[in-house]
C-alpha cells in the first residue's frame, strides 16, 4: 500500500517513489468534492483607505461525509520547486481565496481600470494545519483583504458602493492517494460565496503619516519581492506590499499612532522575518526603516515550517483504532522537535511535522509501544501515513 512516499508493510516501511500528477477537477476522475457552502461577512461595511476589509469566511459541510480542511487560505500558492534526483518526490497544494469586486452603481462614469482586491498573506511564517469538519459542521476563518476602487476615465478613484464575493478553493497533488489509502477525504474543489456590499471611502485629509524604507540582505544587496506588512499596536494588519527591485517599500495615508513593520521572504522554510516598530505623530509624521533580513540558524522547532500530516492506525483486520497515542520525534543533530497526538473514533490524527525523517511511537492501552518511521517529504500540501498496530486490544 502506498502512502505519501512510502509503501506500508507489516513490520515497517519500505521507501518507494510516488509519482505526482496534476489534480483533476471534480468530474474528471478526481475524488468527488464533498458539498461545502461558503457564507462571508465583513466586520465593517464602511472602509476608508488604506485600511483593509476584515472578512470572516463561514464554511459549512453540507455533505454526509466528514472532511478535512486545509487552513489558512492564501492569496496564492507558492510555486512548486524544480526537483533533482536527490530530493525525491514532493507534495504540493493548499487552499486559496480569490476576491471579486465590482461597482454597485449603474450610472457611474466609464471605468478605465477595474477595481482590485487582494487577500493579505500571513505576517510571519505560515503555519498551515488540517481541521476536521464533520457532516453539518461549521468552521470559520478570517482574512484581511485590500479593496482598491476602480479608476474612471478621468483617472480618478471611484469611491462608493461595491459588491464583493469570494471563491474558496483547494487542490492537492496527492488527494486521491490519501483518500484511497487512508480512507479519509481532504476537501478539494471550489465554492463561491454570497455577495456583500461595502462602502469604499477615500482616506481622510487628516491622514498624513507615512512609513517607508528598504529591505536588504546583510551585504546591503536589496531584496525584491519580500512581503512587507504593516500592523497596528494590537498586531492587526493595516496594509501589506512587496518590495520593488531596489528593495523599497512604502505605506501612506496613515493615522498617527504606533505600528509594527515586518518583512519576510516568500517561500522560505524557516522564520527569518525581521520586525521594527515606529510611532507616527504630528511632530514626526514620516518614519523610515531599513529592514535587514539576516539568514540565521534556527534552533527552535516552532520557527521551522511544519507540514500537516494525517495518520491512520488500524488493527490487523483493518478496523480503525481510537485513542491510540502517537508520539513523534524529529532530530537532525541540531534541532529536536517532539509532537504528540491521539487518534479519534475514525482512527485518524492530524499533526504538524517538520519535513524529514520523523520517528513515530504508537501507544495503546494493553499493548507494548510500537516504533515506526514517517519520512515527511519536502514541499507544500499535506501527507499521510497508515500503520497497523500489531497488538490491538479494545
Amino acid at each position: 500500500m502506498e502512502i505519501g512516499r512510502h509503501r506500508i508493510a507489516r513490520g515497517g516501511l519500505t521507501p518507494t517513489l510516488l509519482l505526482l500528477v496534476p489534480l483533476a477537477l471534480p468530474g474528471q476522475g478526481a475524488v468527488a468534492d464533498t458539498p461545502l457552502k461558503l457564507l462571508i461577512s465583513v466586520e465593517q461595511q464602511s472602509i476608508a483607505a488604506p485600511f483593509p476589509a476584515r472578512v470572516t469566511l463561514h464554511l459549512h459541510n453540507a455533505g454526509s461525509e466528514a472532511v478535512w480542511l486545509y487552513r489558512h487560505a492564501r492569496a496564492k500558492l507558492p510555486p512548486a520547486r524544480r526537483l533533482d534526483e536527490d530530493t525525491g518526490a514532493q507534495t504540493t497544494g493548499g487552499s486559496v481565496i480569490t476576491v471579486k469586486i465590482d461597482p454597485a452603481g449603474t450610472g457611474q462614469a466609464s471605468i478605465s481600470k477595474p477595481a482590485q482586491a487582494t487577500a493579505f498573506e500571513s505576517v510571519g511564517l505560515p503555519k498551515p494545519k488540517l481541521v476536521a469538519l464533520g457532516p453539518g459542521g461549521d468552521y470559520e476563518e478570517k482574512a484581511s483583504i485590500r479593496l482598491t476602487p476602480a479608476i474612471s476615465e478621468v483617472q480618478a478613484p471611484m469611491w462608493g458602493t461595491y459588491r464583493v464575493s469570494l471563491t474558496y478553493a483547494a487542490q492537492f497533488s496527492n488527494a486521491e492517494e490519501i483518500h484511497r489509502n487512508l480512507k479519509v477525504t481532504v476537501w478539494h474543489g471550489e465554492v463561491s460565496s454570497n455577495t456583500i456590499e461595502v462602502q469604499l471611502q477615500p482616506p481622510s485629509a487628516e491622514l498624513r503619516g507615512e512609513v517607508s524604507g528598504t529591505v536588504d540582505a546583510p551585504n546591503s544587496v536589496p531584496i525584491r519581492d519580500a512581503i512587507v506588512s504593516l500592523t497596528d499596536k494590537a498586531e492587526r494588519l493595516v496594509d501589506q506590499t512587496t518590495s520593488d527591485p531596489e528593495g523599497r517599500y512604502s505605506f501612506s495615508n496613515l493615522p498617527f499612532g504606533f505600528y509594527w513593520v515586518t518583512a519576510r521572504r516568500e517561500g522560505v522554510t524557516d522564520d527569518t522575518a525581521v520586525f521594527r516598530h515606529v510611532e507616527l505623530k504630528p511632530s514626526e509624521p514620516l518614519a523610515t526603516q531599513e529592514l535587514v533580513i539576516i539568514p540565521q540558524e534556527i534552533w527552535e522547532p516552532k520557527k521551522m515550517m511544519h507540514k500537516p500530516v494525517l495518520f491512520r492506525v488500524t488493527d490487523s483486520a483493518g478496523v480503525p483504532l481510537d485513542r491510540v497515542g502517537i508520539e513523534i520525534v524529529f532530530s537532525n543533530g541540531n534541532l529536536v522537535d517532539n509532537v504528540k497526538g491521539e487518534t479519534g473514533n475514525d482512527g485518524v490524527a492530524a499533526l504538524a511535522l517538520i519535513p524529514g525523517r520523523n520517528f513515530v511511537t504508537l501507544k495503546h492501552h494493553g499493548c507494548p509501544n510500537q516504533d515506526e518511521r514517517a519520512d515527511v517529504s519536502a514541499g507544500g500540501g499535506i501527507e499521510g501515513f497508515e500503520y497497523t498496530l500489531q497488538c490491538a486490544k479494545k
